[in-house]
């Protein structure tokens, strides 16, 4: 994968250092504020989330009806962020439950931008990312199948929305892409709501869930800044030997 981002292309925005070191800042910057924050006015640990969930229960089966066609949604409509549809879960539903439904929607939408991006958009794979691009893409999803996918889900650097579409247009098959976004998105799916259901309980674990998120956007892009410089020192290395024949 880290082939194709950095083969002649710009770095995606969450692999930008000037990014990377504004998101650990903001984070810590959170953090400090919430310890000075509760040591000074002497703020509660736990977010009173009953009023919330108590509405969700009055909807009966509806709400999670709702919430997952919601969450589908989000996926159908990229620029719709996931972490605060994850987080309400949490909050009404818990981890267990909060979870499924998170992934029946993500699947759901996943499937439909799957589909989508097959039949709309194949044909117009080359004019989008170019004749190269697109074969580099076809070769990886060979080489590699579903596990491509996986590791796509899985990292923080990654937005889960233009995966599913990004898919469609290649040549991997469904059963495939859908069994490896699920297990992609298991894990950053629950850290996500298991921090909204921290709200309800100690906003410290919520803050811990964060913390984590951080790490793996660091970690992530720590990886790709190494492969980047491998690359570039390889190309380096290439031109110097053409250049003494």
């Amino acid at each position: 994968m880290d082939q194709f981002v950095f083969e002649g292309e710009e770095a995606p925005l969450l692999l930008r250092k000037r990014v990377v070191g504004a998101i650990v800042i903001a984070f810590l910057v959170l953090v400090a504020s919430y310890v000075a924050a509760t040591a000074l006015f002497d703020l509660p640990t736990e977010f009173d989330a009953e009023p919330f969930r108590d509405w969700v229960e009055d909807q009966g089966a509806w709400g999670p009806i709702v919430f997952i066609v919601v969450m589908a949604l989000s996926v159908l409509f990229a620029p719709i962020p996931n972490v605060p549809i994850f987080i309400a879960a949490g909050l009404a539903w818990g981890t267990i439950l909060g979870t499924a439904y998170s992934l029946a929607g993500m699947m759901l939408g996943s499937v439909a931008a799957f589909y989508v991006s097959r039949y709309l958009g194949r044909r117009h794979l080359p004019r989008l990312i170019g004749r190269r691009a697109a074969e580099r893409l076809d070769t990886l999803v060979e080489d590699f199948g579903g596990r491509v996918v996986f590791w796509a889900r899985m990292l923080p650097v990654v937005n889960f929305d233009w995966i599913s579409f990004l898919a469609g247009m290649t040549s991997i098959r469904f059963w495939p892409f859908f069994i490896y976004s699920l297990l992609g998105m298991l894990l950053p799916t629950s850290v996500g709501v298991a921090a909204g259901d921290g709200l309800g309980k100690d906003v410290r674990i919520t803050l811990a869930l964060g913390g984590f998120w951080v790490f793996g956007i660091v970690v992530s892009a720590a990886f790709f800044w190494r492969q980047q410089r491998r690359r570039q020192a390889a190309r380096r290395e290439a031109r110097a030997r053409t250049a003494e024949l």
